[in-house]
């Protein structure tokens, strides 16, 4: 682990007000943003992650700080920050990669995500309370056509999010009759922010099935404390229009805990308007972290959610694309003593956040997540109309 020191307009080294910290992630050798990196405040339980593009933002209540950055595939990494700046860049070194053992241990993969799902269901009835953020943009031929923000408090387990209580909420959309609206993406993202999948032939790992997909080893990164599998699942055999899930897991050798899951989903499902039909079947894919530092099982980071739908109605073609990021910010076990709803498919966002008063001056002073250019372009246009509350299609 590294050390980086950053001292940015020094005025000296006492505790200075609160203060929002923003910033990017870059690989060190090749500038390139890192996404959905973690970002922790050293000390506390406050945590954020970096959006798509490798950007970041993160309150913190006094400076000087440390904060504590970690991806699968890089060194993590402290920087201590003593003053506010109008950005931070974050570099990050890249761990070395290697293929060595993939040829020597031909079974390797499917041995350790055997034992990683083992351990993880030794802890299946543990149950982890959380605060989240969740921002869901939807876009139809590049063009953002609605948003909707969420504050949570979250009962994760490491199935999946078992249940839910919203806190705030916003939402905001273009006036547009034939823009795509999908009721419940929030709901895909609960059922599979885990690593233990439904035990379903033909459509998820599971221990029970793993003889059903090819399991390999891609590559071993070469972290510091302990070397991480990155092993693949494929489902050997399929049957036209079958909806089934393809997996990728980051496994560590060392402790065969679970740092990361990458799904692939295959046709999908979807309740679409007598007016819609899909030309294609939807491309969906996740991306869920999860953070495995001083505690016996990872629990859930952030679970990245991205459906690209080839729609047309009446004659007309167009794409559709809706990108969700559901971010932890804070563990909070006090969370447990209040009363969560299941999560149910039948539950639309849309009456979740028209359930919630809206409150502006609550969303003027808390973000979480840095949003991603397309977001805040599309964010500040809805505020200058003052679309978010009212419901007031501008």
């Amino acid at each position: 682990m590294r050390l980086l020191f950053l001292f940015l307009l020094l005025i000296g080294s006492a505790d200075v007000d609160a203060q929002t910290l923003q910033g990017k992630v870059v690989d060190e050798k090749t500038a390139e943003p890192i996404p959905f990196t973690s970002i922790g405040i050293v000390g506390t339980q406050i945590s954020t992650v970096t959006n798509e593009n490798g950007e970041f933002i993160i309150k913190a209540e006094k400076l000087p700080l440390t904060l504590r950055l970690g991806h699968v595939s890089y060194h993590r990494t402290e920087v201590l920050v003593s003053e506010a700046s109008q950005s931070l860049t974050i570099k990050l070194s890249p761990a070395s990669i290697s293929l060595d053992a993939v040829e020597i241990r031909p079974d390797a993969g499917k041995n350790l995500l055997r034992s990683a799902l083992l351990l993880a269901l030794d802890h299946i009835n543990d149950a982890f309370y959380s605060n989240a953020f969740y921002r869901q943009l939807t876009s139809n031929n590049d063009r953002p056509t609605e948003i909707h923000e969420l504050f949570y408090d979250l009962n994760w387990n490491v199935k999946h999010v078992k249940g839910w209580a919203a806190k705030q909420s916003r939402f905001a959309e273009l006036n547009d009759p034939s823009k795509f609206t999908l009721r419940n993406q929030s709901f895909l993202t609960f059922a599979i922010a885990g690593y233990i999948f439904p035990d379903k032939k033909g459509q998820y790992v599971s221990l029970k099935y793993l003889d059903d997909y090819e399991i390999e080893i891609d590559r071993i990164i070469e972290q510091n404390d302990q070397d991480i599998a990155v092993i693949t699942c494929k489902l050997k055999k399929s049957k036209k229009r079958q909806f089934f899930v393809n997996s990728t897991y980051y496994v560590g050798f060392g402790d065969r805990k679970v740092y990361r899951v990458e799904n692939k989903i295959y046709n999908l499902a979807l309740d679409l308007s007598p007016n819609l039909k899909l030309r294609f079947p939807p491309i969906v894919e996740t991306i869920a972290t999860f953070n495995g530092s001083n505690q016996a099982i990872p629990t859930l980071e952030s679970m990245s959610t991205k459906m690209h739908l080839a729609l047309s109605t009446g004659g007309r073609e167009f794409t559709s694309v809706i990108s969700s990021l559901l971010t932890v910010f804070k563990i909070d076990d006090k969370l447990k003593n209040q009363q969560f709803r299941s999560v149910n498919s039948s539950v639309t966002d849309k009456a979740v956040i028209e359930s919630i008063k809206y409150d502006p001056l609550f969303w003027k002073n808390n973000p979480i997540v840095k949003q991603t250019t397309l977001e805040d372009a599309f964010i500040k246009m809805m505020e200058s109309k003052q679309a978010f509350g009212t419901m007031t299609n501008p």
